[in-house]
């Protein structure tokens, strides 16, 4: 096919521009993919296919992946985005301040511009939404059930099916087994078990979190060796990252992949889409030509381009981000038992907490064993001096944990962002993200609230730590759907963005409600949903 034109371009190669670049070239049509894509292996190819304690005793030169050359992961400010983005995947983040900057007081936004985007460094949990957070999202359950459990036998999804959380979590059953937990997930569940009436009765459920990690070989993937280095590094390819499908697809016939920085987008009166964009080799302007575009540049790249496109400066646009909070804790009854070295690092144990008990305000947290995480992170939150803190981590560490507790987002007009031209540097995106006093205090009465369960599960709750705002990377609601002709930049239940005839949003721009979960597994499902109609309207 001619380089620059093809039936789809698909902006972004995170996971909605994966899976849905995917969708269209198995269906036979051909697809160009637009990305940034940078790629930097220099310290992940030195990181050794052994366990996290293994490295600590054998590799001399281990600091270099763990810390860094210049020992960058080392960070005793706030809390911040990303930290749970290691050296060795710390490229992600490279350029966004220069290419696409997002401007704020109040709000700390993560965009990846790396091959795979921000799902390089995703936490895998894998929840399907209820058919209420579907409808509160703008979806039909209906119409994207099938592609939840497509999605799941394409990138491998682990997990129980009969558990206490099935019914607040969606239906899913294209599973393989259950992970292996380790000690700590195993002492807190077997709580849950001696507990379950009375901690049912709080509102509150537990369960083994749904991880796109496999226990089963898919195709040239293997297994989870349970290496402990998940943060670091993915032998094997048992995560699921985006960057797996997009390299099926470059060897397939039909599908173009270019570095490109997209810029525009114009329809013509031919019915096909123009999109200019700066080529990432040569910084020359390109133009591509196809019969649809689907944006799926995440939240703010999406806005941007779209904004830039329709001359739409200055104008506001709806912003939701889901709110978390850490909470460190201890496990007494484990301090100076034997711990498994043999465990995945990615959450462990989900709690799902019913407020009202009407299953349409969930509050959803993750347990995550410490393990391999760096001890300093523990010693910067002590009230200790050094020395002491240090002595005390280090024979404690294996029975601490974090509970990251996360909370629903809804559209309000203290939430938003607005492109402003740059001058002579890049077009800005500028953001205002106020938390409503009320929703703060619902929130916080949900932390205490669960706080108390975490603590009847055998976990001693140490502290909040409360990150800024935007630093959960969940963000939505840009161009979410509308059912009505009243809100010009919106986005039709299809996934077409009004006012176009042939632009399809495929992100969480979409969303006009966020759960409190983790979005990319419905990302990806949404994203081969909007394909789906893609397909059907250039047939």
């Amino acid at each position: 096919m001619d380089d620059n034109r093809s039936d789809v371009i698909v902006v972004g190669s995170g996971p909605s521009g994966a899976q849905a670049a995917a969708a269209i070239v198995h269906a036979g049509r051909s697809a160009t993919m637009l990305d940034i894509g940078y790629h930097d292996e220099t310290l992940a190819s030195i990181i050794p296919e052994k366990s996290f304690s293994e490295i600590r005793k054998s590799d001399c030169e281990h600091h270099r992946y763990l810390l860094g050359e210049r020992f960058e992961s080392i960070d005793f400010g706030s809390v911040g985005a990303g930290p749970q983005i290691t050296p060795p995947r710390q490229y992600i983040l490279h350029h966004s301040e220069s290419l696409a900057p997002v401007v704020s007081s109040d709000f700390e936004a993560l965009q990846g511009l790396a091959l795979g985007g921000l799902g390089a460094a995703w936490g895998a949990v894998s929840f399907p939404f209820t058919d209420a957070e579907l409808a509160q999202c703008g979806l039909s359950a209906d119409e994207i059930r099938p592609h939840y459990e497509e999605t799941a036998q394409e990138i491998g999804i682990s997990g129980c099916g009969n558990d206490d959380l099935v019914a607040l979590r969606g239906p899913l059953h294209n599973l393989q087994p259950p992970l292996e937990q380790d000690s700590n997930a195993q002492a807190i569940l077997s709580a849950y078990l001696h507990k379950r009436l009375k901690i049912n009765h709080a509102g509150t459920y537990l369960g083994q979190s749904l991880m796109a990690i496999l226990t089963e070989p898919l195709g040239a993937r293997r297994p989870q060796p349970y290496f402990d280095m998940d943060f670091w590094s993915n032998a094997g390819g048992s995560v699921y990252r985006p960057a797996l499908t997009v390299h099926q697809l470059k060897s397939h016939s039909k599908f173009q992949y270019h570095r490109a920085f997209v810029e525009s987008f114009k329809e013509g009166s031919d019915g096909r889409v123009s999109v200019v964009a700066r080529s990432l080799e040569t910084n020359q302007i390109q133009q591509f030509s196809a019969r649809s575009l689907i944006l799926a540049a995440g939240a703010f790249g999406t806005a941007r381009i779209v904004l830039r496109s329709l001359n739409q400066f200055d104008v506001r646009l709806p912003l939701t981000c889901n709110s978390h909070t850490y909470i460190p804790c201890l496990l007494p009854r484990q301090l100076g038992k034997l711990h498994s070295r043999r465990r995945y690092s990615l959450a462990q144990v989900s709690m799902i907490y019913d407020p009202i008990g009407d299953r349409r305000h969930l509050v959803q947290a993750q347990f995550y064993s410490y393990g391999s995480l760096l001890l300093y992170r523990l010693v910067k939150e002590s009230p200790m001096a050094l020395k002491e803190s240090l002595r005390l981590v280090r024979a404690v560490a294996p029975s601490f944990g974090i509970w990251v507790i996360q909370h629903e987002d809804r559209q309000s007009s203290k939430k938003f962002l607005e492109l402003c031209r740059g001058g002579e540097g890049p077009d800005r995106v500028n953001v205002t993200f106020k938390i409503d006093p009320e929703e703060q205090r619902r929130q916080r009465k949900c932390e205490t609230r669960m706080a108390w369960q975490i603590w009847r599960l055998g976990c001693l709750p140490l502290r909040y730590v409360r990150p800024i705002h935007g630093s959960s990377a969940h963000y939505g609601s840009t161009l979410s759907f509308s059912e009505g002709l009243t809100q010009q930049l919106s986005t039709e239940s299809s996934g077409r963005l009004r006012p176009t005839r042939s632009v399809y949003i495929a992100d969480g721009s979409s969303l006009r409600y966020l759960p409190a979960k983790g979005l990319t597994f419905t990302l990806m499902a949404n994203a081969r949903r909007v394909a789906s109609n893609v397909l059907s309207a250039i047939d």
